[in-house]
């Protein structure tokens, strides 16, 4: 057990939306349902959800390894919570 965080109060609450908003402007947003709408018509919307529903509500996390050595332990607290790339490059250099 990694320790990630699950349920659906990692979901669609207001602190997410407004970090998710933040990093995204009016376009970007645009293309994202343009281009889940156009995989939604070729593949069909049930093939673009996990068989089990939960596994949306699951948090991931960001780690960088060398060898055995952990450089960086980022745990996503809710959707949006991402480890910042800047820190992510700066250990694999």
């Amino acid at each position: 057990n990694l320790g990630l965080q699950q349920g659906v109060k990692t979901m669609w609450n207001p602190p997410a939306v407004s970090t998710m908003m933040e990093r995204n402007d009016e376009d970007s947003l645009k293309a994202l349902g343009e281009a889940y709408k156009n995989a939604a018509d070729n593949i069909g919307i049930q093939n673009l959800a996990p068989k089990d529903i939960k596994d949306t509500l699951r948090q991931g996390g960001t780690f960088v390894f060398k060898g055995d050595k952990l450089l960086l332990e980022h745990y996503d607290q809710k959707v949006g919570d991402n480890a910042k790339i800047s820190d992510i490059l700066a250990r694999v250099k």
